[in-house]
């Protein structure tokens, strides 16, 4: 079976940002990796669309502030912002993609952001069901690994699951649902540095006591209600980066409640809300992570497009320190 095509076929990229390649990607400058594929998800299929619905959902961002002599007033935080005007950010196009070897899909995208990791960079990797999240943060590990074989780094996973199971029926043990598990393996991660937020509904009780008794920390949807999301963010990053320099984010945009996001495969109800969520990004803006992904965007489940709009805020949300000059 042949693998998907690359997305550089397609002009469109995340938030207009120049084409390039993993081996472009200098310090401090954040390396976007597409990952087109659904196959590892359990039930609805469509994500594989994701990556390149972000792209146009921050196309329409990035015209709407393309001016570079216009400031933008944030009511929200009481910011000005200005466009930067050095390269903050360059898409490498998408992975290369075999459907019908998991194997081969996951060191594809993980080699894509090893590159990017080693170099300095800052991986950025637009799924893709959530699986993918585990190729995206192996080679982020591995190339924090090549630049000093003793850094260690912390973990937040915002999702409406946890994403620990060890294997999952046919699916064995690489899909949608144990891409946690797995990359709570990694060598330099510290397992108690390990935080979820947005947790709904039923979850697998030995799961949770795993997680607990590795020390890791997991904060609820209602958590977010009650403390307030600014505050469980304080707390997660403040969990997360105990005794290490490096900070890996996954962003599942199922941890809002399908009544806000339907286009997404797997739906929770008593989620978080589109406000929450942005609360918590402003928050991790501040923070030092140095690899992030954003998943689960399924188009085909949305003919409004509003899921990919969200989605696209919510990366404008987490990345306005590397996309502005901010003043008071």
């Amino acid at each position: 079976m042949s693998n998907y095509p690359k997305m550089n076929s397609v002009a469109r990229s995340l938030f207009s940002a120049p084409l390039g390649s993993p081996e472009e990607i200098q310090s401090g400058t954040l390396g976007v990796v597409g990952m087109p594929s659904d196959w590892t998800h359990s039930s609805r299929v469509g994500t594989r669309f994701g990556p390149d619905a972000l792209r146009a959902a921050t196309t329409e961002i990035s015209k709407l502030m393309s001016n570079e002599q216009t400031e933008f007033f944030d009511p929200i935080l009481k910011n000005v912002l200005r466009n930067r005007q050095d390269k903050w950010i360059i898409d490498c196009g998408d992975a290369d993609i075999f459907p019908d070897c998991v194997e081969d899909t996951t060191e594809s995208i993980a080699s894509m952001t090893q590159a990017i990791t080693a170099a300095g960079g800052i991986p950025l990797a637009l799924g893709g069901d959530h699986y993918n999240g585990y190729p995206a943060c192996l080679g982020y590990s591995r190339g924090l690994l090549d630049r000093d074989p003793n850094r260690k780094f912390g973990y937040i996973q915002i999702d409406g699951h946890l994403d620990f199971t060890n294997r999952l029926g046919a699916w064995g043990t690489h899909n949608h649902a144990t891409n946690g598990r797995r990359i709570s393996e990694f060598s330099n991660i510290i397992q108690p540095n390990m935080v979820w937020i947005g947790i709904s509904g039923w979850i697998d009780g030995g799961e949770y006591d795993l997680i607990k008794s590795m020390g890791g920390k997991v904060f609820s949807s209602q958590d977010v209600h009650r403390l307030g999301a600014s505050k469980v963010m304080e707390l997660a990053i403040k969990h997360a980066t105990r005794g290490c320099e490096s900070l890996y984010v996954s962003l599942c945009i199922d941890a809002m409640d399908a009544g806000y996001l339907p286009g997404t495969g797997s739906v929770v109800h008593s989620g978080i809300t589109p406000r929450q969520y942005c609360q918590m990004l402003d928050i991790l803006s501040e923070a030092p992570f140095d690899g992030l992904d954003i998943v689960e965007t399924c188009p085909p489940l949305d003919p409004s497009g509003r899921t990919e709009q969200i989605a696209g805020h919510l990366l404008l949300r987490t990345l306005r320190r590397h996309m502005f000059d901010i003043s008071e």
